[in-house]
C-alpha cells in the first residue's frame, strides 16, 4: 500500500516517524514521507503548544472529511485518549513506534484498534529518513521532570535510556549508510543514561569513535541535570566531531518563576553552565528555550528573564507564549491576559533580533569547514559550520560534502558562504 507520514513537533518525532516509515518499509509498503496524498495517513502528533494541538485536530478532521484511513500516531493518544473519540474511524498508537505494524495490519482487515502503551519488545528496524544525509536518533524516551507546563511527559512518561551499545550501533549505521549529521535527540538529553549507570559525556565520547567523517548535534538537556555532568560535558564537546551546540532550556530567567514551574534549578545553574561550556569551548553557540508569559510571571521576573539574556547573549532562543496544557498544574492557574503575553513576546523577540544581527556581523571574511546537508531552494543549499550556524551557499553540486566556504555575507539567521577552490 501507499502511506503518507505527516509528523508535527520536535526531532524525537522526526525519529519516531523515521522509524515507523522503515518498518512500514520493511513489511512492503511504499512509504511516502511528508505526504498526505496516499488512502492511508499516518499522523505523528504533538501536544507541547496547544495552537499545535489544535492544528493536529484541524488537520484530522480534514482528513476525516477525504475519507481517509489514519492512524494517529505520537504524544496525543498517550496523553489525552479521550480526544480519539472525535475520530471513532482512525486508528491509533501511543509513542511506541514498533506498534506500527500491528495496527496498521489491522487497519487493512478493516479493524480500529487503539494500542497506547509505552513500549514492547524493540523490532529491529532501518529507518527509512526525511533526508539521506541527516540521521536522527533517539537516544532515550520519557524524562525525569515533572515540570508544570508539561503535557509530554503525560504522554512519554519517566526516563528509559537506550544502551550506549545499541546507540553507537545506531550512528554507525547512519554513517555507513551516508550520513555526514547525526543528531542525538530526547526529551531531555541531560538525564540520559540515569537509569542504567551511563551519562551523556560518556556516550558523546563513545558515539564520536565511530569511524568516518562526520558531525554530531546534541539535543536539548535540561539545566537540572545538565549542572551535574557540565564539566566532563565541556570536555566532550572538544572533540571535534561534535558540533560547537548546546540547547539548554532557560525557560525564566526568575528563580520564583523557574520554582514555580517545578524545573529543579536556578537561573545561576542556566549561568554556570553557559560560561563554563563557553570557556571549554570558545565559540560554542547557546540555544536556550524561553516561556513567556507563564501565569505567576509578574513585570519583574520578566524582566528578570530580559536582564539575563542581555548578559548572557545566546545565539539562538526558542521564544514561546506559555499556553494551558490539558492535565497539567499551570493550566489551573489563573492565567495572564494574552495581551501581556503577546507584548512581553514581541519586546524579548525584538532585543534578540538586534543581538542576532551584532553578533552575525563577526562571522563575515571568516573561513569555515561546512557539511552541505539540505536544500534551500531552486538555487541554494544549507550546510552548517563547526558552530551548527546555517551556512547558505549557491552551489548544487556540493550538496552531501563537506566544503571550506568564506563567509561573504550575513542575514538574520543565516550566514552566506562561498566555496572556496
Amino acid at each position: 500500500m501507499d502511506v503518507g507520514i505527516i509528523t508535527y513537533g520536535c526531532s524525537a518525532n522526526r525519529a519516531d516517524s523515521e522509524r515507523i516509515a522503515g518498518l512500514l518499509s520493511a513489511a512492503g509498503h511504499n512509504v511516502i514521507l511528508g505526504s498526505e496524498e496516499p488512502d492511508f495517513i499516518i499522523l505523528n502528533s504533538c501536544i507541547v503548544k496547544g495552537p499545535t494541538e489544535n492544528k493536529i485536530l484541524r488537520k484530522l478532521s480534514d482528513l476525516n472529511d477525504a475519507d481517509k484511513k489514519v492512524i494517529i500516531a505520537g504524544c496525543l493518544p498517550g496523553a489525552y485518549p479521550k480526544l480519539l473519540s472525535r475520530f471513532p474511524n482512525f486508528a491509533a498508537i501511543a509513542t511506541n513506534t514498533d506498534d506500527i505494524l500491528e495496527v496498521f495490519d489491522a487497519l487493512l482487515n478493516g479493524n480500529v484498534i487503539h494500542i497506547l502503551r509505552e513500549e514492547s519488545k524493540a523490532k529491529t528496524c532501518t529507518p527509512l529518513r526525511h533526508n539521506k544525509h541527516i540521521g536522527v536518533i533517539s537516544i532515550s524516551q520519557g524524562c525525569l521532570g515533572n515540570c508544570t507546563y508539561c503535557a509530554t511527559c503525560l504522554a512519554r512518561g519517566t526516563l528509559r535510556s537506550k544502551s550506549p551499545d545499541e546507540i553507537v550501533s545506531e550512528v554507525r549505521d547512519a554513517v555507513e549508510s551516508g550520513c555526514s549529521e547525526i543528531w542525538l535527540t530526547s526529551q531531555d538529553n541531560g538525564c540520559y543514561g540515569a537509569d542504567i549507570g551511563s551519562n551523556l559525556p560518556d556516550l558523546m565520547n563513545s558515539v564520536a569513535n565511530v569511524p568516518g567523517d562526520f558531525r554530531v548535534r546534541i539535543g536539548m538537556m535540561n539545566p537540572a541535570h545538565t549542572k551535574k555532568i557540565k564539566d566532563e560535558l565541556g570536555d566532550a564537546f572538544r572533540n571535534e566531531k561534535l558540533y560547537k551546540f548546546a540547547h539548554i532550556p532557560l525557560q525564566s530567567g526568575s528563580d520564583k518563576v523557574l520554582s514555580e514551574m517545578r524545573r529543579g534549578g536556578s537561573a545561576s545553574d542556566f549561568k554556570g553552565i553557559v560560561n563554563l561550556l563557553r570557556k571549554k569551548n570558545p565559540g560554542i553557540t547557546i540555544a536556550t528555550d524561553i516561556i513567556v508569559g507563564y501565569p505567576t510571571e509578574t513585570e519583574d521576573d520578566f524582566q528578570k528573564t530580559v536582564d539575563l539574556i542581555e548578559e548572557l547573549r545566546p545565539e539562538v532562543i526558542n521564544l514561546s507564549k506559555y499556553w494551558p496544557r490539558k492535565g497539567t498544574d499551570g493550566a489551573n492557574l489563573k492565567q495572564l491576559p494574552r495581551d501581556v503575553i503577546s507584548s512581553r513576546s514581541a519586546e524579548l523577540a525584538r532585543m534578540h533580533s538586534i543581538m542576532i544581527k551584532e553578533d552575525n556581523k563577526r562571522w563575515n571574511g571568516k573561513i569555515c569547514e561546512v557539511f552541505v546537508t539540505g536544500i534551500k531552494n531552486s538555487s541554494l543549499v544549507v550546510g552548517r559550520n563547526e558552530q551548527y550556524r546555517p551556512v547558505l551557499i549557491n552551489n548544487r553540486n556540493c550538496l552531501g560534502q563537506k566544503v571550506s566556504v568564506k563567509i561573504v555575507d550575513t542575514k538574520s539567521r543565516e550566514l552566506i558562504g562561498e566555496v572556496l577552490d
